[in-house]
């Protein structure tokens, strides 16, 4: 196989995608990075079908068998006559013109009777490199234009796959920008294809966020759900200091450090140059000081200088708490019917897909009488996403099964410190006293409460409060109101409303 040829494909894919769609790929790192690596893994899989699905790998296989023998002094009439056979064979299945009669007379030439031959071992070797040449050029030519058609087929599809997946996303590009989100997040159709249905359901939430001034406010009031936490935290860090450090000065005789052996008379002790004052001791003096072992007072300066080290230091350092799990319940109940619950799954929509551009874990609650769940991940394509907020239960209103699914994944590692949203018209009874027992618990443990109400009918059967924040969307007037966080600052005596 030519890689010439595959790497002209394949530059001549990237042109034609990135001309077609320049404008949803220069908007979206995510979904270059994207269409890079599919056109990537098709250059490779293309490599690998090109060498291991040749159709006439087997005919390929016997010329290659043949070769050292048709070039081989020692090829005999038989073996020639039987390389001929699979050549003509080869022909048929690639149904290219054999010429067989060329070639049996080319086997047969100076054929006697008696079976004796007048051809010479240098004709049929002739004969053999002939046929030789003619097969691999038969075999080349089959080989070129199987790769030709193979990687044209194989091409158009991929272009063909990687538009459909990016006109449905240059379709939605409007509203997910619109929204604040990557197109990126939308690029997982390999993991579950949108359906026409799915796109009109989303391109219906996404444009209601878009074109609703009041739900784009909600929207950035829930996407900052947990106020800045700071943290303190103890940190080692390594500095550098400076001291004084006294040196011994060797070239200066400030002080006394000792007593040494020498000759240095300036500094003898008064009991050697006592041995002077008798002349038989004074010849003991002489020897020594010519031994160089008088005893003398040692001297030595000392030398201030400053020196630089590197020291370990424990700081206490105060940092913001990131942005932890989501847990977000959907009411879907009969008296959500309608705006509401476009409403809330709109919300729902754009909540888990921050959550999910963010890298942040997020467990999804479709609630009326009974509970259905969805734990977004890393792997899971929008497609489940789009199918589980498209339930619908329209029966009663039932919170307590939510949020006691919602305090059991509380329990787990990864939601620790998790925000949980209800979104929801609150025409529901009171809650179980071990719900609201377990709430407080989860609560000091770090985890938040929060709700958005749609509609207002719920103030004549509110619950007593249980949610650290609690927003009122009217969706007559795209008003939001928040109730909760505006009762605790009064508490509290910081009185600041926040409306919208």
């Amino acid at each position: 196989m030519s890689l010439n040829r595959l790497e002209q494909e394949v530059s001549a894919a990237n042109i034609e995608i990135f001309s077609n769609f320049s404008a949803l790929l220069q908007g979206s790192s995510a979904v270059k990075a994207y269409v890079t690596n599919q056109i990537s893994d098709w250059q490779g899989s293309t490599a690998l079908i090109m060498e291991t699905e040749f159709p006439f790998g087997s005919h390929a296989q016997k010329l290659s068998e043949w070769t050292p023998l048709l070039e081989s002094p020692e090829i005999t009439r038989a073996n020639l006559n039987r390389a001929v056979d699979d050549f003509i064979s080869f022909c048929h299945s690639a149904k290219h013109p054999a010429n067989q009669s060329f070639w049996k007379r080319l086997v047969g030439f100076g054929e006697t009777n008696g079976d004796r031959s007048t051809q010479t071992g240098d004709d049929l070797l002739v004969s053999g490199r002939l046929l030789k040449a003619e097969w691999q050029k038969v075999m080349d030519q089959a080989r070129s234009e199987w790769e030709l058609k193979a990687i044209e087929i194989r091409r158009n599809k991929l272009i063909a796959d990687l538009s459909l997946v990016l006109d449905r996303l240059a379709l939605l590009q409007s509203q997910v920008a619109a929204l604040g989100l990557d197109p990126g997040l939308l690029l997982d159709f390999s993991k579950g294809n949108l359906s026409a249905q799915d796109i009109e359901h989303f391109q219906r939430w996404a444009t209601y966020l878009e074109k609703d001034d009041g739900v784009q406010s909600l929207c950035e009031l829930l996407g900052k759900v947990r106020q800045i936490e700071l943290s303190e935290k103890i940190e080692r860090v390594r500095v550098n200091q400076t001291r004084q450090v006294h040196l011994p000065d060797i070239n200066s005789r400030e002080e006394i450090i000792g007593i040494r052996l020498g000759r240095d008379l300036e500094h003898v002790l008064p009991s050697e140059k006592a041995l002077l004052a008798d002349e038989e001791t004074s010849v003991l003096f002489d020897l020594k000081f010519i031994e160089s072992r008088l005893m003398c007072f040692d001297m030595q300066g000392i030398q201030s200088v400053q020196e630089t080290i590197e020291i370990e230091q424990e700081r206490r350092t105060e940092e913001e708490e990131k942005q932890g799990p989501m847990i977000i319940c959907v009411d879907t109940s009969g008296s959500m019917s309608g705006m509401p619950e476009t409403i809330a799954k709109a919300v729902a929509l754009f909540i888990s897909g921050k959550a999910r551009e963010q890298n942040r874990p997020c467990y999804l609650i479709n609630f009326s009488t009974g509970i259905e769940t969805l734990e977004l991940s890393n792997d899971m394509g929008i497609s489940a996403l789009i199918d589980f907020l498209k339930m619908s239960f329209h029966g009663g209103t039932d919170v307590a099964p939510a949020l006691q699914q919602a305090l059991e994944v509380m329990e787990k590692d990864e939601y620790q410190k998790a925000d949980l949203l209800i979104i929801s018209d609150f025409i529901m009874a009171s809650l179980p006293d071990d719900t609201l027992e377990s709430i407080d618990k989860q609560r000091e443990t770090g985890n938040r409460f929060y709700s958005l109400v749609v509609g207002s009918s719920f103030m004549s059967k509110r619950l007593d409060t249980l949610f650290d924040h609690e927003w009122v969307y009217d969706p007559q007037n795209s008003r939001i109101q928040e109730l909760v966080g505006f009762q605790n600052r009064i508490a509290d005596g910081s009185f600041s409303s926040s409306t919208a």
